[in-house]
């Protein structure tokens, strides 16, 4: 007989694994998980043991998922800041649920050690039994897994929430999971890693695609180019690509890549629209689109998405292509956060390399011994571990596009002096010997550090730092930027804000454009997407909806922005030019409030 006061997870355990009944009381995705467990004789009690994968192996299958890793980088950064003060951790996996990497709160890593949930570990269902990575992988669908719904007792003490991440094709490319005490459970995470992987998704289809027809839409014109969009892509007129929005939009499924044709899916003939006309969709909408031609018909240059507000069209931008160019390397510096990679993606893109391949390396995030096979790569053989084929490198896959070097002055001493052969004789040998290979890439470094006073104190090689600075471009931290409030409504429109009609009050953009925002852009874009993810459709948000990092700041705030309204209203009137409307817009108020302040009136 059950406990009067057992909790309906309880009960459902007692009733499946020692009864042997129906798992009644469950949601149905997770008896249904507890089904297919069953189905494969995991015992609930303490699985078979799973070990990890060696070091030589996960960075094979990291390798393997090279593009997965670069897409979701941005994704992984965003939310494990925001799971820090939730102690949580946020987890990327590949298909088959083998964690890749995993980023957030240090103070979680002992549970998350307990239950495994460490890079190299498998959280298939076949491995781990009902748990979100592997349930969402098997659905195809997000689900949040709390507590006792897991399969196995001993995953009991956490709450895991996953969604899978589809790649163009269709194809399941991995899963993007926040996992937490079970006891300190957010039930607004299922949401954030929903989004997040629909963010991935969306970026991985703003890679150029130059032979295929790229078609963007969405109901609401001043949301092309955001996540929100739906993304398809045409090989003459049949569908070969899509994002998961636009099958939604248009009530398609993965299976009808392949097979259904432009003109069933919109009214009228493939041909290139600048987005201000609209199309009539298959469901009967009305949607704005923009349609690109393939390269070979595009008597323009090439038009790519817009793939982040920071990365806008500047004179900065412009002269750093002209130098990339000329095969001048370019340095970037500025803080973290300031939005580094994403200037380097967008000189690659506007280069005469832009159709060659952006190969990224973060060389604070390799371990020492592994920085040198994984820049020039190595011969099979050629150390124990070692892969069978052996590993290109990055060098080499950079050929013919750009190599972007980040946090370059973090590399180890020894491997600058390698780098700086390869980079004056233009050439790889790779380790274990083996064929030296010419190269042919231009080069991009970042980096937070002053190299000029590492270079005076000895710690980076003068003939490198001479030779990578050239053309340096710093990059302003976001409290020295005077387009914040653009900024601030361009990510807040890409982010879909309007569609649920989720507003900025006055006090909170005021206190958005006087916080010092020390994680510059990622933290702006984190703080933004956190607050639109917990807001109620239509809602106007306030100082209290401001994430607890930044709240404590802005409510010292608060008290000098309400005495000194007037002061902030003349110097955002003087920064638009007098354009009342403009300024109304910033400061987020009626434009009578501006008008009364000018006639000198109170609120």
């Amino acid at each position: 007989m059950d406990h009067p006061i057992a909790s309906p997870v309880e009960r459902a355990r007692r009733s499946f694994f020692q009864q042997g009944l129906a798992p009644a009381g469950l949601r149905g995705e997770i008896a249904q998980s507890w089904q297919r467990c069953r189905q494969q004789a995991l015992p609930p009690q303490g699985a078979r043991r799973q070990d990890g994968l060696e070091s030589a192996a996960l960075n094979a299958l990291r390798e393997a998922n090279g593009l997965l890793l670069r897409l979701a980088q941005p994704e992984l950064d965003g939310l494990g800041e925001q799971v820090v003060d939730r102690r949580g951790i946020v987890l990327l996996s590949d298909a088959d649920g083998v964690i890749l990497n995993a980023a957030g709160c240090p103070g979680f890593l002992p549970k998350a050690e307990q239950v495994a949930l460490l890079p190299g570990m498998a959280w298939g269902e076949r491995d781990r039994g009902t748990n979100a990575i592997g349930t969402a992988l098997a659905l195809g669908a997000a689900v949040q897994v709390n507590g006792g719904e897991h399969y196995l007792a001993s995953n009991g003490g956490i709450s895991c929430s996953a969604a899978p991440i589809f790649a163009p094709n269709g194809r399941l490319a991995g899963a993007l999971n926040i996992s937490s005490d079970a006891r300190a459970h957010d039930a607004h995470a299922l949401g954030l890693v929903r989004l997040a992987a629909r963010q991935i998704e969306h970026r991985w289809l703003a890679r150029p695609a130059s032979e295929h027809w790229l078609v963007r839409f969405h109901l609401n014109h001043a949301l092309l180019g955001s996540p929100r969009e739906g993304v398809l892509v045409f090989a003459d007129e049949v569908l070969v690509e899509a994002n998961s929005c636009a099958l939604a939009w248009l009530g398609l499924a993965w299976a009808d890549l392949g097979r259904a044709r432009f003109g069933q899916l919109f009214d009228g003939e493939l041909q290139p629209a600048d987005g201000l006309r609209t199309r009539l969709g298959r469901r009967g909408q009305h949607f704005h689109l923009h349609i690109t031609p393939p390269a070979s018909q595009a008597p323009t240059a090439r038009q790519t998405p817009k793939a982040d507000a920071a990365a806008r069209p500047s004179v900065a931008l412009q002269r750093a292509v002209k130098v990339l160019n000329a095969d001048i390397p370019v340095l970037l510096q500025g803080e973290t956060g300031v939005g580094k990679e994403v200037f380097a993606r967008a000189l690659h893109a506007a280069s005469r390399r832009g159709r060659g391949p952006f190969v990224a390396v973060n060389c604070a995030a390799i371990p020492e011994a592994l920085i040198e096979s994984e820049l020039f790569g190595y011969e099979e053989g050629a150390f124990t571990g070692a892969r069978r084929k052996g590993m290109t490198g990055k060098l080499r896959e950079a050929d013919g596009g750009v190599l972007f070097l980040d946090e370059v002055g973090d590399m180890p001493a020894a491997m600058q002096a390698r780098l700086l052969r390869a980079l004056q004789q233009r050439e790889v040998t790779p380790l274990g010997g083996g064929r030296t290979q010419a190269v042919d890439f231009a080069l991009v470094c970042a980096t937070h550090r002053d190299l000029a006073a590492m270079t005076a104190a000895g710690e980076f090689r003068a003939d490198l730092f001479y030779r990578l600075q050239d053309y340096p471009v710093r990059l302003p931290p976001l409290r020295e930027r005077d387009d914040l409030p653009l900024l601030i409504d361009e990510i807040w429109d890409e982010l879909g804000a309007a569609r649920r009609g989720v507003r900025l009050g006055g006090p909170l953009r005021a206190a958005l454009l006087a916080y010092s925002w020390p994680g510059n852009a990622r933290q702006l874009h984190s703080a933004l997407r956190t607050m639109l993810a917990l807001a109620d459709d239509g809602a106007e948000l306030g100082i209290e909806n401001l994430p607890a990092g930044c709240r404590a700041e802005a409510a010292t705030l608060s008290p000098t922005l309400a005495a000194g309204r007037d002061d902030l209203i003349e110097q955002t009137l003087a920064r638009c030019q007098g354009n009342v409307s403009r300024a109304a817009v910033e400061l987020g108020v009626a434009r009578s409030t501006v008008y009364r302040r000018l006639r000198g009136g109170g609120r």
